[in-house]
């Protein structure tokens, strides 16, 4: 099953504080992303990243979901 690297960020924009950091597994980003916000889940182009982005924030203050797929463990360790 795909691993996700999560992290919430929030505050003021060029100091934004790191406040949740960790793995999970699940099939999607959306499984990886909401157990944690409801918030709307934008999928990066190339399918690596996706965030959750606090649609009550601006461009001063931010709060943000960032998942991250992560390499599979498994490839790394063909001989």
């Amino acid at each position: 099953m795909p691993r996700y690297h999560l992290r919430y960020l929030k505050g003021p924009n060029y100091t934004l504080n790191l406040e949740y950091d960790g793995i999970v597994e699940a099939s999607s980003f959306e499984e990886a992303l909401r157990p944690h916000t409801d918030w709307p889940i934008t999928e990066s182009y190339d399918h690596a990243t996706a965030t959750a982005w606090n649609p009550g924030t601006c461009m001063y203050y931010q709060e943000m979901w960032e998942a991250a797929l992560l390499p599979d463990a498994d490839k790394g360790q063909q001989s």
